[in-house]
Order: structure tokens, then C-alpha cells, then sequence
């Protein structure tokens, strides 16, 4: 008896059937992959297919869909992670050097208070020197693997937008109130230095001359 009688008697079950299907609606296998996958003759899978209805490839638009959004799942999952673990690294090295910083300037202090010269404490500081450096290469490290060491690393997005706009003529008298209600509440004599100007010396429209010479009596 031949190989290709032998595939003629196999049987397939109900689970068997339904992943042959699941693969040929895929697009991805052709006829000799489920012969050698399930040992059945080609003609089986023919006459099983139409009798179906199944296509070739029918579905291989809703899977690659479903594979494009997982995967977009898991790039979002990633990046979660990674923003984590930045913020996690830019916290511990902020935290680590101001902690090494107030060591030093504690020796500092130490030394002034004893009447000591600042050398007396050189041995100490040079040994907290020799940590900020193993510090800063682990920050860069930790730096480089994160991705914080190229110059697209800043987020545009998260800088605070800088907005300037140039001031009315209403805003500008709000403004002029309000100081001069500030002046009209501070403490008697607080003000005695402030020469306010006649009203009549004043000409709308205009700015104050900023060479004024301003006489006390």
C-alpha cells in the first residue's frame, strides 16, 4: 500500500478540522502543508473546503488586523513601562545627588564651626567626590539604555507653552488702579517717599518722561 492510500484512511477530528480551516482561511499554508500536517490526501481537503464554503485567504485581512492591534497593545504597554522606569531613574539620581551634595556642604559647615580650615575636611570630600562620579556614570548609563541620551529625548509636548501677548490700554488702567489701591493700603508713612504728580502735570496719552527729575521737599 502506498503513502498517498495511506492518507486516504485517515480521519480528522471535529478540533483537527477546524484548525485546517482556521489555517486555510488564513492564506498561509497551501495544500502540501496540511498534507503533511494531517496526513490527508489533497482531494480530502478540496471537497471539504467547498463543501464548507471555504475560501483561501478569506479571512487574512481580520487576522493581520487583529495581529496590528495587539501589537499596538504591546507598543503601548512598552512605553508605559519605559516612561516608568525614566521617571524612576530621573527621581533616584535627583534624590541620590542632593543627598551627596548636603554631605559635602555638611563637611563644610562641620569645618567653619570647629574653627578648622576647610582642608581638614579634604579626605572626606574627596571620597564623596569619587561617589558623584561613579553616580554620574551610572546616570548615564541607565541614561543610554533608556533612550534619554539623544537629542530628541525632550518631549516637545510636555514643555510648558510660553504665551506672550501685548497688554490693552483697559488691562494697562486696571493695572495702574490697582497699584494705586495697593499704595492707598500700605501703613501710614509707608508712602511718604512717593511723590504722587498733580493731575493738571499730566497729559493723557502720553508716557511719563523717564529723565524726570524728581524733587523731595
Amino acid at each position: 500500500m502506498t503513502a498517498a492510500a495511506k492518507t486516504t484512511k485517515n480521519r480528522l477530528t471535529v478540533k483537527q478540522w477546524a484548525e485546517a480551516e482556521a489555517l486555510w482561511e488564513s492564506g498561509a499554508v497551501t495544500y502540501e502543508d496540511l498534507m503533511t500536517k494531517f496526513g490527508l490526501a489533497q482531494s480530502s481537503f478540496e471537497r471539504h473546503f467547498k463543501k464548507k464554503g471555504i475560501v483561501k485567504g478569506a479571512k487574512a485581512a481580520a487576522i493581520k488586523a487583529k495581529v496590528d492591534e495587539k501589537l499596538a497593545v504591546a507598543a503601548i504597554d512598552e512605553a508605559t513601562i519605559i516612561a516608568a522606569r525614566i521617571k524612576e531613574t530621573k527621581e533616584q539620581h535627583y534624590t541620590m545627588s542632593a543627598n551627596l551634595s548636603k554631605l559635602a556642604y555638611s563637611e563644610i559647615l562641620q569645618a567653619k564651626k570647629d574653627g578648622q580650615p576647610v582642608a581638614v575636611a579634604m579626605n572626606n570630600l574627596k571620597a564623596l567626590d569619587k561617589a558623584m562620579d561613579v553616580l554620574a556614570k551610572a546616570r548615564t548609563e541607565r541614561y543610554a539604555i533608556l533612550g534619554l541620551d539623544r537629542p530628541d529625548a525632550v518631549n516637545p509636548d510636555e514643555l510648558p507653552e510660553l504665551v506672550i501677548s501685548e497688554l490693552t490700554a483697559e488691562q494697562i488702567e486696571e493695572m495702574r488702579k490697582r497699584d494705586e489701591a495697593d499704595l492707598d493700603e500700605l501703613p501710614a508713612g509707608a508712602n511718604q517717599s512717593v511723590v504722587q504728580p498733580d493731575e493738571e502735570d499730566i497729559d493723557e496719552g502720553e508716557d511719563d518722561d523717564p529723565d524726570a527729575v524728581v524733587e523731595e521737599s
